[in-house]
């Protein structure tokens, strides 16, 4: 098995001098070639920290690492599982429970066709031409037969991931939907056939019962290289490298937007529990990022009636199911909102509701844009229950006077706030909606209207 290491030259050493290129190739170490004062070296031993490390100080795009990273999404299961921010799946005996003492989300199987699955509702906004780092914190523990474990960075059509198979055996795997959602294909390498360092001996023998930090990052623009590997004592190790271009006649992969995820599935019954542990996870853009969605904005086009110590649904956005015959997979974030009352002093709440089903409205929902806009839209709402409320005030009453008629615009809660953005559910059948609240609090009734600026990040 080929492994690999760089060497840095001194600046004097020259292509053609041959005594000290012979010197740093002794022990089994062969110059592949020489490039910007780097020897590229290859082993046909398992390799060390150092050589399966492999041009780590470089991002997928072979930058130099000197920018700082910018977060994309950071999760952790410090005081439980939370909801605002992960999607939890199961099928039979399957299940997923949070320790608390190890701050972790545990799932287990048990029967056939049992299965869980712990997801980020956020698909992560890849920006062509950055490199996208991915990192996961976990305990796959011993193999169960009959039993499939992975994590990573995926979902049901696409995604990279390390997988603990039915056998027992570890592989990384890239997941395509390029022929279709119906026709799902796999690139896996088993651990025996990673390219760059297999990890099966020397200073780090991998021993998937223990914790481990999973490593991927990669370059998409549909063509672009993958790299996965381990953080072991600090050191970035890459175990495989997945070189597309030049290779593959159509994209490696579908969508390069994706959620981190964890997930357990039995093909058989398993004489024991099958089970794993996942920590914590993050995924980085490198090399600068800006959130450039598309922006768009809704208004109530005639005033509500708000009566005397009622609430009312002004007004309501979520996600479309599909677009463009395709799951709707992007992520939609509040910019502003604003709340108009005519006679009363109204208070005012910017709520974000896990379901569709927690809004009862009077009619249908109605499409922001047929063509652009992956959202749509209702103002006729007349209930609401449950959801997590982001923002709240008050407003103070105006007439219809043009000079005092100005709405009183609110600031919302920006990127910083993980749970200021909705998604759709696992199956992209039922969105998370904002909701835009007025509340009554007055003995007489007043008119209100509403509207919301918002972001569509895919």
């Amino acid at each position: 098995m080929s492994q690999h290491k760089i060497v840095k030259l001194p600046n004097w050493v020259l292509p053609e001098d041959e005594n000290y290129l012979n010197e740093i190739g002794k022990d089994g170490w062969e110059l592949i070639h020489i490039y910007n004062q780097h020897a590229y070296m290859k082993s046909t031993a398992a390799g060390t920290i150092s050589s399966g490390s492999l041009n780590a100080a470089v991002d997928a795009f072979g930058r130099q690492r000197v920018s700082e990273p910018f977060t994309l999404g950071d999760y952790k299961h410090i005081f439980g599982i939370e909801d605002q921010l992960f999607i939890n799946k199961v099928n039979g005996d399957g299940d997923i429970t949070n320790n608390i003492n190890h701050s972790s989300t545990g799932l287990s199987a048990t029967s056939s066709g049992s299965y869980a699955i712990h997801q980020s509702k956020m698909y992560h906004h890849y920006m062509p031409g950055k490199s996208q780092v991915i990192l996961a914190s976990f305990v796959l523990g011993a193999a169960v037969s009959g039993s499939t474990k992975r994590i990573g960075y995926f979902d049901d059509h696409n995604g990279i991931f390390l997988e603990q198979d039915t056998t027992g055996s570890l592989q990384f795997v890239i997941r395509s939907a390029t022929s279709g959602t119906g026709s799902i294909t796999e690139q896996r390498v088993k651990q025996s056939n990673w390219n760059v360092n297999t990890l099966s001996n020397g200073e780090f023998t991998l021993d998937i019962t223990k914790t481990q930090l999973f490593y991927i990052d990669f370059q998409w623009l549909a063509v672009g290289r993958v790299r996965c590997g381990f953080v072991h004592k600090g050191i970035t190790v890459i175990c495989h490298v997945f070189d597309h271009t030049n290779v593959l006649s159509v994209p490696y992969m579908q969508n390069p937007n994706l959620p981190v995820r964890c997930e357990i599935r039995n093909s058989v019954n398993t004489i024991i529990p099958s089970s794993m542990e996942q920590i914590c996870s993050t995924v980085m853009s490198e090399g600068g990022y800006t959130e450039s969605g598309k922006a768009y904005s809704v208004t109530n086009e005639t005033f509500r009636v708000l009566t005397s110590g009622s609430s009312l649904p002004v007004l309501a956005i979520r996600l479309k199911n599909i677009v463009n015959g395709m799951p709707n997979r992007a992520f939609v974030r509040i910019q502003n909102s604003s709340v108009f009352t005519d006679q009363q002093s109204v208070r005012y709440l910017l709520t974000k509701l896990p379901s569709g089903s927690m809004l009862t409205t009077g009619s249908a929902w109605l499409s922001v844009d047929n063509d652009t806009s992956v959202v749509e839209y209702n103002t006729s709402a007349t209930a609401y229950s449950d959801g997590k409320v982001l923002l709240s005030g008050f407003v103070g009453a105006n007439s219809l006077n043009i000079n005092q008629a100005n709405p009183l615009v609110q600031s919302q809660p920006g990127v910083t706030n993980k749970q200021n953005f909705i998604a759709q559910n696992y199956d992209s059948t039922d969105s998370e909606v904002y909701v835009l609240i007025a509340k009554n609090m007055t003995a007489n009734n007043t008119n209100v209207g509403g509207s919301m600026l918002w972001s569509e990040i895919y």
